[in-house]
C-alpha cells in the first residue's frame, strides 16, 4: 500500500473516531435530559397521589367505580390496565 493511501485510510479512520466518540458524548446528554424528564414525572406523579390519598381520607372514593372508568378509557389489550388498577387500589389503601 502507498504512504498516501496509508495516510488517507488513518485520516478516514480519525474522523470515524471522532464521530463515534460525538454520537457516545450526544447519546450520554440525551439520556441524561431523558433521565431528568423522567425524574420530574415521577415527583409528579407521586406528589399528586400524595394529594388524591389525603382526598380519599376526607371524601371517600369507590374504587370499583375509578376501575370502571378505567375499563371504559383505556384499551383492556394495552399495557398498562393492571398497574393503573393496582394504582387505585394503592391511592384508596386497598392493597
Amino acid at each position: 500500500m502507498s504512504e498516501g493511501l496509508i495516510d488517507q485510510v488513518q485520516g478516514l479512520l480519525q474522523t470515524v473516531s471522532e464521530d463515534v466518540n460525538r454520537l457516545y458524548s450526544e447519546s450520554l446528554a440525551n439520556n441524561e435530559s431523558f433521565l431528568e424528564a423522567l425524574d420530574d414525572v415521577a415527583a409528579n406523579v407521586l406528589g399528586l397521589q400524595a394529594v388524591i390519598a389525603a382526598l380519599v381520607q376526607k371524601y371517600p372514593v369507590d374504587g370499583d367505580i375509578a376501575k370502571a372508568w378505567l375499563k371504559d378509557n383505556m384499551d383492556p389489550e394495552g399495557q398498562g390496565t393492571e398497574k393503573a388498577e393496582a394504582v387505585v387500589d394503592f391511592v384508596l389503601g386497598n392493597e
